[in-house]
């Protein structure tokens, strides 16, 4: 698997990793630009075989304006979902609520808003399967991380 990245290309994957760039946006960029078409998994081992490790970004999270959309959407949200926000994902809020009467068939439903516009319902199933259901958009990845604090936050005070 290695032979088929040159250490040229193994440069450039290791700079674009500094940068933050996902396995997929690495996948896509080899692609792209060097013309190496690599699976998903491939990419995971070159970085796991060559010792690279992705940067996690830190001017992304500060110069999104997320203060604003979330005081709009402050107002629909339950009271005890404010001061959830301690963790690295403080930068982005959305807003993360939980079904009075749970859907049929799952264990858990409930509704979230991020701050980028994106909402929808979320659910997980009676074997514990997360899904989600009427998503208009798609949330960042920072946000997604957000939303996965925001839920183990409601679920560690059930």
């Amino acid at each position: 698997m290695s032979a088929k990245v040159s250490n040229e290309q193994l440069e450039m994957v290791r700079r674009w990793a500094s940068y933050g760039v996902d396995l997929n946006g690495i996948q896509k960029k080899l692609a792209a630009e060097c013309g190496v078409h690599l699976t998903y998994m491939e990419v995971r081992f070159l970085l796991l075989d060559h010792g690279i490790e992705i940067a996690r970004p830190q001017e992304k999270p500060a110069p999104e304006p997320v203060e604003e959309p979330v005081k709009q959407a402050a107002p629909a949200a339950p009271a005890e979902a404010a001061p959830q926000q301690t963790g690295p994902t403080a930068a982005v809020k959305p807003v993360v609520t939980l079904d009075d009467l749970q859907l049929p068939g799952t264990l858990l439903s409930g509704k979230c808003s991020f701050p980028s516009g994106t909402n929808g319902s979320w659910q997980i199933d009676q074997m514990g399967r997360f899904g989600w259901t009427e998503l208009n958009g798609t949330p960042t990845p920072v946000e997604l991380q957000a939303f996965e604090f925001e839920l183990r936050q409601i679920l560690s005070r059930m």
